[in-house]
């Protein structure tokens, strides 16, 4: 495994999804709906992915309860040639030691998770 250089640490660190959209498609579907907005996250560095926990306001008419938001996981990392940010596109996998630092950093937001 090739480890990130000092700059594309830096680089990988301050990339977000923040304000973004999120757009998702129903299992079996093809077409994508907005989902609602990605207002927070927190993330943590290990090794070349950037694992986060975003908290995404639904737009009203993606309300299926009386929740606001849903909790998002996932991880950018750099593309094969390292040219580009890329959202991962499988499973992430974190630690029994890694998982509660992703939590508490949500939790010192006032999160309620």
């Amino acid at each position: 495994m090739r480890m990130l250089t000092e700059r594309q640490l830096l680089t990988l660190g301050r990339h977000s999804g923040k304000d973004k959209a999120v757009m998702f498609t129903e299992r079996g579907g093809h077409e994508r709906v907005r989902l609602g907005t990605v207002e927070d996250e927190v993330f943590i560095l290990v090794g070349q992915h950037k694992h986060v926990l975003q908290r995404i306001r639904l737009d009203k008419s993606q309300r299926w309860d009386r929740s606001q938001y849903v909790y998002r996981t996932g991880y950018y990392t750099f593309s094969d040639d390292r040219s580009r940010l890329v959202w991962g596109q499988y499973s992430q996998l974190l630690t029994e030691l890694e998982w509660p630092r992703l939590l508490r950093k949500a939790r010192r937001k006032g999160w309620p998770v």
